[in-house]
């Protein structure tokens, strides 16, 4: 009779530890593709975009919690070397230094395109002219034959890095040159002052809340191009063809070194929803979704 209370007891302790352990795996304690806690280190330039896949993410998988850690490039880079950052949204691939920090722990990173995206040249609305060539923008950049103000969302963001680049230059003329705190910022400057000239990721047009729309009517977006009888603003068809010279790959790179909620969250926005998102944005996706079209005989 003892024997049998005690079994008894014993397999509803078991079953009543299944049910607890089973509850604490759906509440995210056991990482697995589509549960657990994933910490995002993402480009401030991105951070619209990369907000909505978190959303339909986690709508989709209720046991993932995705948090976005919005940063400009070179906090991110600091972040990654200082091994805080092992899973990173970017407009590039990690440059050696920061590759030699997981190569030293033995973990190869999976890098995924998932996205193109363009930078944008804003204008007060009472600026007169409506392009604007490549060149023009270079030689503002670096404080020749310009009287305007040249706005950026960081000192250390990844768009005045990458126009840096694209004009060969390491000097820039700080004496016109204004560094905010964010892209928002930057659309609010533009949209109060005449003689400003400000430079956001093209998805903050897209991708925003009714009063950032209220400030992006005070301004107008520039055509750009190598010349003025070739400039075309950057839409998503510009984009697509290379027509807009302003553009970027877009990277998830994974360096967590285990197959965990990371690679199910790249996979889910490389795949065909992520990449829907990514199309009804305005940029322009990795990998075009494909459409089915049902074609039905007529009785």
């Amino acid at each position: 009779m003892y024997f049998k209370k005690h079994t008894i007891f014993l397999y509803l302790f078991l079953l009543v530890t299944f049910v607890f352990c089973k509850k604490e795996n759906k509440n995210g304690v056991e990482e697995t593709v589509t549960t657990g806690k994933l910490v995002v280190y993402v480009d401030e330039t991105l951070l619209p975009i990369m907000e909505e896949q978190k959303q339909v993410f986690e709508s989709q998988y209720p046991y993932a919690k995705i948090t976005l850690v919005a940063k400009p490039e070179i906090e991110i880079s600091k972040a990654i070397v200082e091994g805080k950052a092992d899973f990173v949204i970017l407009p590039r691939t990690l440059n050696e230094n920061e590759k030699l920090v997981f190569k030293s722990k033995n973990i190869s990173g999976k890098i995924t395109p998932f996205a193109k995206d363009a930078i944008a040249v804003l204008v007060n609305k009472a600026q007169e002219g409506e392009s604007i060539t490549t060149e023009g923008v270079f030689k503002a950049l670096r404080g020749e034959e310009t009287t305007q103000q040249l706005v950026f969302d960081n000192a250390n963001s990844s768009t005045l890095n990458y126009l840096m680049e694209q004009a060969g230059t390491k000097k820039i003329g700080k004496t016109h040159i204004k560094a905010l705190k964010n892209n928002i910022e930057v659309i609010k400057f533009v949209s109060e002052n005449k003689n400003a000239i400000g430079f956001v990721g093209v998805n903050w047009l897209t991708n925003t809340d009714a009063e950032t729309e209220k400030l992006i009517k005070k301004c107008t977006v520039l055509a750009l191009g190598k010349e003025l009888k070739t400039a075309v603003k950057p839409t998503q068809t510009n984009i697509a063809l290379d027509s807009y010279p302003f553009t970027r790959k877009i990277f998830l790179l994974n360096y967590q070194g285990k197959t965990g909620l990371g690679m199910g969250f790249a996979s889910f926005v490389a795949g065909n929803v992520g990449q829907r998102i990514i199309l009804k944005s305005g940029l322009l996706p990795h990998e075009i979704p494909t459409r089915e079209i049902r074609i039905r005989k007529k009785i």
